[in-house]
């Protein structure tokens, strides 16, 4: 095989480093930039004024600054095994739980509340 033949061969970057915000190949397993395990996040969602990764056993929030440009560097770790009344909201879609015995709420963008919505269904932690 040629050097030309491999020319046409795309790269897509796909897979957004949850840690950093880096988009990395598709068939990376760590962050290009970080070396964050991109394995063990189950979800990731970018929100407007967060994003959240879900993990196996986490729930975390990276918050965003005013103008939604950037993360504050602030970062909110909630084990799954102990969030409590786990509940979406509707008409206002977010999700709603308890944890530690404080009330957390984060509004969702339609897609993301859908995505989030299947995952908590499917693994257990509401129901439909």
């Amino acid at each position: 095989m040629s050097l030309d033949e491999n020319i046409n061969d795309e790269i897509t970057f796909n897979k957004i480093c949850p840690k950093c915000g880096v988009a990395n190949p598709d068939n990376e397993a760590n962050c290009i930039i970080c070396d964050k395990d991109l394995l063990e996040t189950v979800l990731y969602l970018e929100d407007a004024f967060f994003d959240l990764e879900i993990t196996e056993t986490e729930f975390v929030e990276y918050r965003k600054n005013y103008y939604r440009t950037r993360r504050t560097g602030k970062i909110k770790r909630f084990k799954l095994k102990k969030m409590e009344e786990i509940s979406l909201g509707q008409p206002i879609k977010r999700i709603n739980f308890i944890y530690d015995g404080k009330t957390e709420t984060y509004p969702l963008k339609d897609e993301n509340y859908d995505l989030l919505k299947d995952f908590m269904v499917k693994n257990g932690y509401i129901t439909p």
